[in-house]
């Protein structure tokens, strides 16, 4: 699909996904990128996705600027599309939705997106409604576990973890007492709250990501990290539970699914949701399924959605896999062009440059480390 001059506003706190969705769109479009963010994304200012970054006030002291400014936008480009793309942002559009005269790609509703955004309430969501879930207990307060009555439900190692955060802040895999006095309760660095205990399932880290409308499966791709690439790959028994969570929560949007799938027996389980664009998002554009181009479509067939079950990506920038050189140059799809988006863009350039020392001495330290293995077995 190709959108050749729409303008995208797009909203939320986040620069990492941000990133991810300006990559995302340059890949399909032409149109401009702005930018409505926090103090956290003012540095995507200098990235050439991006035409403007505005700073708004995210806990409603000045929507009337925002609304003002989204609607002053649109009667001088009524094709916008207002994308929101973290759950800042998604409570922001809620909060003044019924102001807007703007588009806007399908979201979820408050209550819904504060179900699946909490790991408690999407722990009760998935248990009334028959989905695969690790064990969970609620804690509250690190203070509040007690150690001996954890353990001997869930086994050791279990997980402790908080219900509010992402990107995995504050989550522990707890192999005994000792880890649990020194990292957690006696550790005073370790200040989360709303704390809640799971059973720790040994096997693989999987994803399912979804676009959904009103409970009607859109898009949906189901992903496995393997070192420094993502695979995609069928799988009978995730696709039925993306079906199911997508129903039962009568979801709309884009959502992303952590799932571990047991080593012993093969069984998948839910660990949490994130209802909102993910950090892998581009590895299933560059595979062939734009989740963003599917978000901001302005009619939607739901007879069969479109699926991505096979394809590897690269994590990597690309200047430095050399696999997506030869795209880089050659290839005018959409691929190519989220190649280009990536190399030939100023912020994720000098991002790369600012990293380069830390990545070569990561690369040093495991050579070393395998010669060293090399010259003991010798």
């Amino acid at each position: 699909m190709k959108i050749a001059m729409t303008n995208f506003i797009l909203v939320g706190k986040r620069t990492r996904l941000a990133t991810q969705v300006l990559q995302s769109i340059r890949s399909f479009s032409d149109g401009n990128c702005i930018v409505m963010g926090s103090e956290g994304t003012l540095e995507l200012r200098w990235s050439s996705l991006c035409k403007q970054h505005v700073l708004i006030d995210f806990e409603g002291g000045n929507d009337d600027y925002f609304v003002d400014s989204v609607n002053q936008h649109a009667v001088k480009n009524p094709e916008s599309i207002l994308l929101p793309f973290d759950c800042d942002g998604i409570r922001l559009i809620n909060r003044v939705q019924n102001r807007l005269q703007i588009n806007i790609i399908p979201i979820p509703d408050i209550f819904t997106l504060d179900q699946f955004e909490d790991k408690w309430s999407f722990y009760g969501f998935c248990k009334k409604n028959s989905l695969p879930v690790p064990p969970t207990r609620w804690i509250g307060e690190k203070h509040d576990l007690d150690f001996k009555s954890v353990a001997g439900e869930f086994g050791l190692p279990f997980v402790i973890k908080p219900t509010n955060l992402a990107g995995s802040m504050g989550v522990q895999i707890v192999a005994d007492e000792k880890y649990y006095q020194d990292n957690l309760l006696n550790n005073p660095d370790y200040q989360f709250n709303s704390l809640i205990a799971q059973r720790f399932i040994e096997g693989v880290d999987a994803c399912a990501s979804m676009f959904s409308i009103k409970g009607q499966l859109v898009a949906f791709a189901i992903q496995q990290p393997v070192g420094k690439k993502i695979d995609f790959m069928p799988n009978a028994l995730l696709e039925a539970i993306a079906y199911k969570v997508c129903h039962d929560g009568h979801f709309s949007g884009v959502m992303n699914l952590d799932v571990r799938i047991e080593k012993q027996t093969g069984n998948v389980f839910l660990i949490e949701s994130n209802p909102r664009f993910w950090a892998s998002l581009t590895s299933s554009v560059e595979c062939g399924l734009n989740f963003v181009a599917e978000s901001v479509k302005t009619s939607f067939k739901t007879n069969a959605p479109r699926q991505l079950v096979t394809g590897t990506s690269y994590t990597r920038h690309p200047l430095i896999a050399p696999a997506l050189w030869h795209g880089l140059v050659f290839d005018r799809s959409e691929r190519g062009r989220l190649i280009r988006a990536k190399v030939f863009d100023k912020y994720t350039f000098f991002k790369l440059i600012k990293d380069f020392p830390f990545m070569a001495w990561r690369v040093w330290r495991r050579w070393i480390s395998l010669r060293f293995r090399f010259l003991q077995i010798k």
